[in-house]
């Protein structure tokens, strides 16, 4: 990367937010991402690649000419903080403590999901009793600037619920668990039970999915916290 060259701000870092949190997209894409004209996304694009921040390819997809799409050079992807090496050991050691019982007649998948559930399960049981307050947004809160810690991003947000008599829901707005890099980036976006539970095991309380259309643009993934049922 040339010397001297400025951090992205503004409309340049929201674009590598994007392609951080969706790991490819188009300027048509990005485009209705921001909601900003596609020539005004290639100007922002075109000092993002001058920059190193960048970088394009081709993607064929069916008939049709070729789609360029851009994604992060490891210069962008070093704007946003790492967690890679407490979450590699994290899920090393679960790797490496499975019994032949847990992997025989197991594909590899399902042997993936069996380690992100037991991560998911010891992350719940070491945050857990650090999280603190007495409503369901400040315990919200807190799991989610502890879980940090581990590089799992979420994000909380109070909203109106859909019908007024329901007044404002307590969000978790996520980016996107390790879980979505096994599935192909461009396929629709979908809850993650491993977060779920975990989220909902550190906060005390029901977590729900959002509904997909209800999940702002610039995050993968949403759940709505609910006091939990007594029944």
């Amino acid at each position: 990367m040339a010397t001297g060259v400025r951090k992205p701000d503004g409309t340049r870092e929201e674009i590598l937010a994007l392609l951080r949190r969706h790991t490819s997209m188009s300027v048509e894409e990005l485009a209705r991402a921001i909601g900003l004209a596609p020539a005004t996304v290639r100007r922002h694009l075109d000092v993002l690649l001058r920059d190193d921040y960048v970088e394009v390819s081709q993607v064929r997809g069916g008939t049709g000419r070729p789609k360029h799409v851009f994604t992060l050079t490891e210069a962008g992807a070093d704007m946003f903080p790492h967690h890679y090496v407490r979450m590699t050991q994290r899920l090393l050691g679960e790797i490496v403590s499975l019994g032949q019982g847990e992997t025989a007649g197991r594909s590899g998948r399902q042997i993936a999901d069996v380690v992100f559930e037991r991560m998911a399960e010891r992350i719940a049981a070491e945050y857990g009793p650090r999280v603190q307050g007495s409503t369901l947004e400040a315990r919200a809160r807190s799991a989610a600037e502890l879980i940090a810690e581990e590089g799992i991003d979420f994000e909380v947000s109070v909203e109106d619920a859909p019908s007024a008599e329901a007044g404002r829901e307590v969000w978790l707005l996520g980016r996107g668990c390790l879980c979505t890099r096994l599935d192909d980036p461009a396929a629709p976006v979908k809850p993650c039970a491993h977060d779920q539970q975990m989220l909902s095991e550190l906060i005390g309380a029901e977590v729900v999915p959002l509904p997909e259309e209800r999940v702002p643009h610039d995050f993968q993934c949403g759940y709505i916290v609910r006091p939990a049922s007594t029944a």
